[in-house]
Formats: C-alpha cells, sequence, structure tokens
C-alpha cells in the first residue's frame, strides 16, 4: 500500500496543482501554425490573382477582418505573445529589441546568445505546455523554440539560419507527419518571412510585395498537398505577427539628434518607435524637450501609457516612450545613415490599433468552422485557441476563450 501510494504521489507530482494532463490521443489531427511574417489582412482580397490556395482556405473556413496584435506591432514580441497569450509586459519580450535595467543587458533578436537565453523569456509557450501534458511539438523557426523555457525545449526544432531552404523545411515537417500517430506532434510551428522582406524593401503596395504574396500562397499550397500525400489530415491556422505601414525612409524620419543631445539619453531603441532613458532620471523635463517634435509624434511616460497597449513600468520599460503615426519614423542619425533604414518604404512597429497593423487569420481544417467570417480579434486569444485545438489545457494567460467559441466546430 505505500509503494502504491508513492507511486501516485510522484505520478501527480509529474504536473502542476490546477493543471490537468490531458488524456493521449492518437485521432486527433496535428494543429499546424503557419506564420506570414508581416502579411498585412487586405493582401488576399488586394491580390485575388496572387493567392487562390489562401482563398480556397478562407472559403471552406474561418477568416477574420483582421488579427491585431499586441504593442509594439514587432516580429519577436507578437510572435511570442501568440504561443503564451500573454502580453508583452508578462511574458518579457517587449520588441525586436530592448534593455534590462535589472540585468544590465541588452537583448538583441540578431544575437544568438540572447535568443538561446531562455532566462529572456518569461510564461509558458505551447510547446512546453504540450511537453507537460505528455504531447510532442515540431517548431520550425519560432520566436522562443531555441532557448530552454521553463526546462524544456520543443520536441522537434533547429536553430534559425537563413541558408535553409524551404524545401529543406518541408522534408522536415513531412517527416514528422509520417511518424506514428502517437509520436506525431500534436502541434506544429512554422513560420515564413517573404512578405515582411518585400515590405520593408520595396512598400506593401508594391509589385515584389505582390511576389511574395504569390510565393507565400504557392508554399502553403505546398505544405498542405504535402500533408495529403502523408495521409495526414491537419487543423491548420495561418496567422501573420503584424501587417505593414508604407513609408518614406528619407521624408517620414526624424532625426532624433536634432531634437535633443543624445549625451543626455540611453537610447534603448529607435525607428517606428523610440525609448529613452533620463541620465539624470528626469522623466518629465525630458518630456518637455520633447514637445517640439511634429504633430505625427506623440510622447509619453512610461507611466502614462495609454492601458490598451498594455505596457506597464519595469525594468525593461524606457522611462519615455516616442511612438510615431503609422508610417512615420524616429531616429538617431548614425543609425539612420549607417543602416538600410533610410531606404525604407514599409514599416511596423506603430500602434496596433492602426489597420495597417492588423494582420491575418485563417482556421480550416476538421476542427473548425466552416465559410465563417468574423470581426477582427486580437491576437492574444491565439494561444487558448492552439491549445483547445490541440486538446491541451492552457497555462493561465491574458486571453479568453472568445476566439474559441467564434472558431471552433460544435463536438
Amino acid at each position: 500500500m505505500k509503494r502504491f501510494l508513492l507511486g501516485l504521489l510522484m505520478a501527480l507530482a509529474a504536473f502542476p496543482l490546477g493543471r490537468a494532463a490531458a488524456p493521449a490521443e492518437t485521432g486527433r489531427p496535428p494543429v499546424v501554425v503557419i506564420s506570414l511574417d508581416a502579411f498585412r489582412w487586405d493582401y488576399i482580397a488586394t491580390h485575388p490573382a496572387e493567392t487562390p490556395r489562401l482563398r480556397q482556405l478562407i472559403k471552406e473556413g474561418v477568416t477574420a477582418r483582421g488579427l491585431i496584435p499586441v504593442f509594439p506591432s514587432q516580429t519577436f514580441t507578437n510572435h511570442y505573445s501568440m504561443v503564451t497569450g500573454l502580453y508583452p509586459a508578462h511574458h518579457g519580450i517587449i520588441g525586436n529589441g530592448f534593455f534590462d535595467a535589472a540585468r544590465g543587458e541588452v537583448f538583441n533578436y540578431r544575437l544568438p546568445t540572447a535568443v538561446r537565453d531562455g532566462s529572456w523569456f518569461g510564461g509558458e509557450p505551447i510547446w512546453v505546455t504540450a511537453g507537460q501534458q505528455g504531447k510532442t511539438s515540431g517548431v520550425s523557426f519560432w520566436v522562443g523554440s531555441e532557448a530552454e523555457i521553463r526546462g524544456r525545449r520543443p520536441t522537434h526544432w533547429r536553430p534559425f539560419s537563413t541558408t535553409v531552404t524551404f524545401e529543406e523545411r518541408l522534408e522536415e515537417l513531412a517527416g514528422w507527419l509520417r511518424l506514428p500517430a502517437a509520436e506525431r506532434p500534436a502541434i506544429i510551428l512554422f513560420y515564413l518571412d517573404d512578405t515582411n522582406t518585400a515590405g520593408h524593401y520595396f512598400g506593401p503596395g508594391s509589385a515584389e510585395v505582390a511576389a511574395a504574396i504569390q510565393l507565400l500562397d504557392r508554399r502553403v499550397g505546398h505544405l498542405l498537398d504535402r500533408a495529403t500525400a502523408e495521409g495526414v489530415a491537419l487543423n491548420l491556422i495561418v496567422v501573420s505577427d503584424h501587417g505593414m505601414a508604407p513609408t518614406d525612409g528619407q521624408a517620414q524620419t526624424t532625426i532624433l539628434d536634432e531634437i535633443i543631445d543624445l549625451r543626455t539619453v540611453q537610447i534603448d531603441f529607435d525607428g517606428p518607435l523610440a525609448g529613452l532613458r533620463p541620465h539624470d532620471g528626469d522623466a518629465a523635463a525630458l518630456v518637455r524637450k520633447l514637445a517640439v517634435l511634429p504633430p505625427q509624434y506623440h510622447v509619453y511616460r512610461d507611466t502614462e501609457l495609454p492601458a490598451r497597449w498594455h505596457v506597464t513600468p519595469g525594468p525593461r520599460v524606457p522611462a519615455v516612450w516616442i511612438v510615431p503615426d503609422a508610417g512615420w519614423r524616429i531616429q538617431q542619425r548614425s543609425r539612420f545613415l549607417s543602416t538600410r533604414d533610410s531606404r525604407l518604404k514599409g514599416d511596423h512597429g506603430y500602434d496596433s490599433a492602426d489597420p495597417t497593423m492588423h494582420g491575418l487569420f485563417i482556421a480550416h481544417g476538421p476542427a473548425f468552422r466552416t465559410g465563417l467570417t468574423i470581426d477582427a480579434i486580437e491576437s492574444i486569444h491565439v494561444y487558448n485557441l492552439l491549445c483547445a485545438a490541440a486538446g491541451l489545457t492552457p497555462a493561465p494567460n491574458d486571453g479568453d476563450d472568445r476566439l474559441v467559441r467564434a472558431v471552433l466546430a460544435p463536438r
């Protein structure tokens, strides 16, 4: 009897209190999430000839009139929010680059040492949720997947590399789908960035973006065709992390050096928005100096940011923020002259409420309703939908079940 009780206690300890382990299921189709970076919500409507496969998914599934990103509308921030259900102030990745005053360190998305350090990443990404509940995951280039978070990594993953081709990644995914049902990933995350690169360099209305849209439509089709060839049904969710606003890197950029003495501040980030820390600690005085900015620029102290952005003071949040209108930029001269930024024709990172920042949402497969269009919805609710579709109990998060109720088919 003592031995039985000891075994029972050890089994219960494998799961956190209040979190039920989902039963092993072999008949549920895998949930595959494809993120099309910076694929704006209206691209399919404005490019019907380039998007036959995506339009077919919409016809047979569910789409939204926009996926509203968290603020700031940047890649790392939003990809990690979608898989944790947390606002950036709660999961810690407040942008593509930022400074942590408590650590005295800078996070930069281009540094492998940063993106592979799990101590930067808070919350519970869905691959950790799956692992804790006895299910496997496969992740192909998703934010956070290179780091060990809460002692876990995805079951299958690889470091991000621009030299790995789509064809190689598709073969890897097909290998996951060929696994026996009990070993096949319950959740698969797949990332493609072509519309982001084209949008930055050529602008969202360019022929180059149209070509990138067509390429991604074909790649989504290749993935679906490969799943069919492997005899595996999918519950597919297509999203994008944010949209893209047209800009002119020269005419719509204000040089920060012309407004304040840069020797008096630490610049945590600049570009589509800026975060500043005055060396003397006088945030109010800095705000007064920035009052000369043109009307397209809005200046806030960290304690006065709009509540709808869900950004609260903390060691990673600079004391003063400059948030331009969509398409405008604020940058220090040295970076403006030495980078691609002076040539930008499109950008993101702006107020999430601006429609140019809204992304794509499509759900297609046996778990979802058919022929339905819903109103624009916040991306913070995506994590709960992924969990529901994969048969997982979600970790505590900032979202709710509104997307689950709207999208899942009655069982």
